[in-house]
């Protein structure tokens, strides 16, 4: 008897020591490195499978025959299964100076392929938001009156680039890039006075450009896990304040788990309001703390942060001059700054989440400036007000 229970304590204690050591031991993946066995929230990187790279670049367009010239930077994952294959993912962000339009901005998500090792071919969809340049002009036969401005709308596109490693962390490149602009006339409200003929708008809703660019290798590894992950997410609602309308949303955060029942959440996204008859974007950084009442495993997550950007909304002018002889009444989209605080409920299960949120703030736009000897003019609508917002959503960590 004696002898058995001996047996059955030995049998335990090495049934326990062999489930320790598998526990502990490292399993190869295919796609970022490696995890230890028996816990898969002990994920980490390698290098030489996935890093991030940072693109900086300078580059020159044209869209009917208007310049511009300006940068980009873009942030993006690569991951390399070859020596002479890679993918990446990321985010493209550029400005460019286009004369009397001024600045132009896009905000881009990046998806792509690679060929090469040394010296590679790159090949990426864009799809996003920017601005519009746009062009009015109108006349009387003795004066002329022209107006530049820009709206933001939603863009797709492809680039396509050449590139030379330089060191194991440097890469020079040269590319070309082409977008296309999603862009409805109607939106577009110009009227003139008896007596002046306007001409139609003038929409610059394509552009190409090509430039020179550096990359730097970030080549860290790293823990990637539940406790330290990123999620993408959609999510759709009603505006009932600002800009009204039925909301369409997509955003990209980080969380890392800072306690034991809560993390911090930074990230990035892009949203429109389709209201009547018009459509309105924005674009947004996001920061804020997410509540985990019983640990990682919560199946109720309480979160709670800001939101700050910009936004477009609807503005309104007249203008006219002192003789009678010139009146003009427009309503635009134009570019404000908003901020907002939010709070949600996400109900957790495992790597997905339902999100249901609201948010509230607060933007003010840009003044309108009426130049000309004997001409004056006015903004009809507020430049500055209150948004407020409901949504639900869906999001997925990886």
């Amino acid at each position: 008897m004696g002898r058995n229970i001996y047996r059955i304590i030995a049998l335990a204690v090495l049934s326990l020591i062999v489930s320790l050591s598998a526990f502990g031991q490292e399993v190869e993946t295919t796609g970022y490195g490696y995890r230890l066995d028996g816990n898969r929230n002990l994920r980490f990187t390698q290098a030489d499978k996935v890093h991030t790279e940072i693109t900086v670049g300078a580059r020159y367009g044209s869209s009917k025959g208007v310049a511009s010239y300006g940068g980009s930077i873009q942030v993006a994952r690569v991951w390399t299964p070859s020596d002479i294959f890679a993918y990446q993912a990321g985010v493209l962000v550029s400005s460019v100076y286009a004369g009397d339009y001024g600045a132009l901005a896009d905000v881009l998500a990046v998806a792509g392929l690679r060929f090469g090792n040394k010296v590679y071919f790159g090949l990426d969809a864009l799809a996003g938001v920017g601005q519009m340049a746009l062009y009015d002009e109108s006349s009387n036969g003795a004066s002329t009156h022209r107006y530049y401005n820009s709206q933001w709308r939603v863009k797709v596109g492809g680039q396509a680039s050449l590139n030379f490693r330089l060191t194991e962390k440097v890469t020079l490149g040269v590319f070309g890039r082409y977008l296309y602009t999603f862009n409805d006339a109607n939106t577009r409200s110009y009227q003139q006075a008896e007596g002046w003929t306007a001409e139609p708008t003038t929409f610059y809703d394509n552009r190409w450009s090509a430039g020179l660019s550096l990359t730097f290798n970030i080549m860290n590894e790293k823990q990637i896990s539940g406790d330290n992950c990123w999620t993408a997410g959609a999510y759709t609602g009603y505006s009932f304040l600002g800009n009204e309308g039925w909301v369409v949303g997509a955003e990209m955060l980080h969380f890392k788990r800072v306690s034991a029942r809560g993390g911090r959440v930074l990230g990035f996204g892009s949203e429109q309001v389709i209201g009547d008859h018009r459509s309105t974007n924005s674009v947004f950084g996001k920061a804020g703390y997410q509540i985990l009442p019983w640990g990682a495993g919560s199946p109720v997550v309480f979160e709670f942060g800001a939101k700050a950007g910009i936004g477009e909304y609807i503005k309104a002018g007249e203008g006219w001059s002192e003789s009678g002889s010139f009146y003009m009444k427009s309503a635009i989209q134009v570019p404000g700054i908003v901020g907002k605080a939010y709070i949600g409920l996400n109900i957790h299960m495992g790597r997905h989440s339902i999100k249901l949120a609201g948010e509230a703030g607060y933007h003010t736009c840009f003044n309108t400036s009426f130049i000309g000897e004997g001409y004056t003019g006015e903004v009809t609508t507020p430049l500055h007000g209150w948004d407020a917002a409901a949504t639900v959503g869906y999001a997925i960590a990886f």
